[in-house]
């Protein structure tokens, strides 16, 4: 806004003097040049006031500007469109509009211009009088030339800024990618850790098998898309016969020996989508889905006698150990992940009570089962 009204002082100031000393040649009265002293002195001031005490925009704007023009072209008919001044006062204003508002609004400039001065000329009945004085004639090519120069340095210190901002802009804007990338790089970390403390938070600590509390998390959901999809669900649940006089005789060290070495065996027997997890202290359960009860006391053997028959050195104390061994199969209704476990529990307290290092399958009319 401070910008147009500035171009519009400095340009009606040049047209002030081009058209008065054009007026001088032709020695008209004091009206005439207390109107030329009000439309080219006053009036910029009096458009300035009125945009000041209302809201700024850039419509408002154009609509003075086109007021300017239409006054610019109704002078010029008055004076009988004297070619220097009309060129003059036209191409600066339209180049200034140009500068500013772009190509439609110069062309409504032009229209603004011309329409006005073509009907003052057709209702005055005004000769034209195209022919200008040296001194007219001069002021109107240094105005011409003093405008059209304002115009250029002021277009060309904007596209200077505008490189300006455009370079820090990409600064800013390599800046906000590096800081994004570094953002990214450290929630890549973030998540790492996260994954690793989640991982941690379900893993046994000795054995690396996972923990009850995953167990705990995972079986029911597991139980139950195996009731949805049809699926056939067994669960062992593995104890080391006698491990606490294992602890107590060889000490700990020997005890962790022994864990490791079960959790070791079971891994490496496991399928992909079992779940082989530490239940507490010397027990164990391997969730099998999709495995049928033959299949699953069958792999409960081959881990039972390869247990049994493996010796443990452990400093220089051989070790042996065996395993007790219960087994649940679901097939068909509905059932609890605490009820499997207690059913798989049952098994394997009477596969201790019948003499230890064997496999038991739960028996719905087993003594254990029906109490």
């Amino acid at each position: 806004m401070a910008t147009i009204h500035r171009a519009r002082l400095g340009g009606f100031f040049l047209a002030f003097l081009s058209l008065g000393s054009h007026l001088l040649d032709r020695e008209v009265g004091p009206l005439v040049w207390l109107l030329l002293g009000l439309s080219f002195l006053v009036y910029p001031h009096l458009v300035r006031a009125v945009l000041k005490r209302g809201r700024p925009s850039a419509q408002a704007s154009l609509n003075w500007l086109c007021v300017d023009s239409g006054l610019l072209g109704v002078w010029s008919a008055a004076l009988g469109y004297p070619l220097w001044i009309s060129f003059t006062l036209l191409i600066c204003h339209a180049a200034a509009v140009l500068h500013y508002m772009g190509r439609l609004a110069t062309v409504l400039i032009v229209l603004s211009f011309v329409l006005p001065g073509m009907m003052w000329l057709g209702l005055s009945a005004t000769a034209l009088q195209p022919l200008t004085g040296p001194l007219t004639t001069g002021l109107c090519m240094l105005s011409l030339t003093l405008y059209l120069y304002t115009v250029s340095d002021m277009a060309f210190r904007r596209i200077i800024e505008l490189r300006k901002a455009s370079a820090t802009l990409r600064v800013n804007e390599q800046a906000l990618l590096d800081a994004n990338a570094a953002l990214q790089l450290q929630m890549a970390e973030v998540n790492t850790l996260q994954a690793q403390l989640r991982e941690q938070a379900n893993r046994d600590a000795l054995t690396g098998l996972y923990n009850r509390r995953y167990l705990d998390s995972t079986l029911p959901r597991e139980l139950a898309r195996c009731e949805r999809d049809g699926e056939a669900l067994c669960l062992m649940l593995i104890d080391i016969d006698y491990f606490k006089k294992i602890n107590d005789t060889l000490g700990h060290p020997a005890g962790d020996a022994v864990l490791r070495h079960l959790a070791e065996l079971l891994t490496a027997r496991a399928r992909v989508a079992d779940m082989t997890c530490r239940y507490g202290g010397e027990e164990f359960v391997v969730v099998m889905p999709g495995m049928s009860l033959a299949t699953a006391c069958e792999r409960a053997e081959a881990w039972r006698e390869d247990f049994a028959g493996t010796d443990r050195v452990v400093g220089d104390a051989p070790i042996r150990a065996t395993l007790s061994v219960g087994i649940v199969c679901h097939a068909r209704g509905s059932i609890t992940a605490q009820q499997l476990i207690q059913r798989a529990d049952q098994a394997l307290y009477r596969a201790k009570a019948e003499g230890r290092n064997r496999v038991a399958v739960w028996d719905a009319q087993s003594p254990a089962a029906a109490s």
